[in-house]
């Protein structure tokens, strides 16, 4: 655990004059999971299509095991993939639909242990299956055949045929019935801990976020604004926008949130701020000196972070 398996500096990623990420630092240790929040638009799935440089980097670095892989050529990026692996959101989208469950998990081994022979494939191929709770003769049949929860167990189980360092989940479980939810959040908890995987985790559920992860990155238009350990963030957030995430979970006794936005602006009217913090318009403790400049992530308490002018006069209740 003392050296990071991933690692991201100042990361930048533009679509036009659109600043979809600025600035983004941080690290990922080997075996951790890491969990990554944020409203819809936040940056949250472009970051983790930058990391696997699905799409243009305009500036920054990302360092895996070492190497940065915005500066290797097209084979050794390819070589470097067998220990990056992602979750899709969409499960059935995520399938090839002419492809059987068996093609689709052995396209891996092909690719990267085309000296494998089948029958051995064939066994890799249903112990995996029967790890994420499919029965092995499901192989032969086709990605709609199967329901939902089904196609995400299919979907991991792709992703951990080559037993990856780093497996990004995007998602994974936010277009999942509730009941199917908790199944694949356990199933991907039991798979990080048989093989160490490391995990970037994306959620909007808070609640499968703490369950997972062992420190939380919270995201708002495109800057980080917190990073501290799981229990530190939900027991004491140092950001008024973490604050606003966690008091829009719904509570058990009906207690109303405490009053941490300003009522008039949303996320969808909220200016374009080039200059200072970005939260400024829809923050309650926004204060004219919030314009002169970008916040940076500065430790408020151990191994705690935050990205805010007023983190140290502010006092929450």
């Amino acid at each position: 655990m003392s050296e990071e398996l991933l690692k991201v500096e100042n990361l930048r990623v533009q679509f036009g004059a659109f600043p979809a990420l600025s600035d983004v630092t941080f690290d990922l240790m080997p075996g951790e999971t890491l969990g990554l929040v944020g409203e819809s638009g936040s940056g949250k799935s472009t970051l983790a299509r930058a990391i696997l440089r699905l799409l243009p980097i305009t500036s920054g670095q990302v360092h895996f095991q070492g190497e940065n892989l915005l500066s290797l050529r097209a084979a050794a990026l390819r070589r470097c993939r067998r220990d990056l692996q992602i979750v899709f959101q969409d499960p059935l989208a995520s399938l090839n639909p002419r492809m059987s469950v068996a093609d689709a998990l052995a396209e891996p081994l092909k690719i990267y242990e085309p000296a494998l022979p089948a029958r051995a494939r064939e066994s890799r191929i249903a112990e995996m299956l029967e790890r994420v709770g499919l029965a092995a003769d499901v192989a032969r049949r086709y990605p709609h055949e199967f329901s939902g929860g089904q196609c995400q167990r299919i979907g991991i189980a792709r992703a951990m045929m080559l037993r990856p360092k780093l497996l990004i989940c995007d998602e994974p479980v936010s277009s999942l019935d509730v009941s199917i939810q908790g199944q694949i959040v356990n199933l991907l908890a039991d798979l990080q801990r048989e093989l160490g995987t490391a995990m970037l985790f994306i959620s909007h559920n808070l609640a499968v976020v703490r369950h997972l992860s062992h420190r939380v990155l919270v995201i708002y238009r495109g800057r980080l604004v917190e990073l501290a350990g799981c229990d530190a963030l939900f027991a004491a957030p140092a950001h008024p926008y973490t604050r606003a995430l966690l008091a829009a979970v719904p509570h058990p006794s009906g207690t109303p949130p405490d009053q941490v936005l300003t009522t008039s602006e949303d996320p969808g009217t909220a200016p374009a701020n080039s200059g200072g913090c970005a939260f400024h318009a829809r923050c309650a403790h926004a204060r004219p000196a919030c314009l002169l400049g970008v916040p940076s992530l500065e430790e408020v308490a151990a191994r705690h972070f935050a990205a805010c002018h007023r983190r140290r006069e502010v006092v929450y209740p």
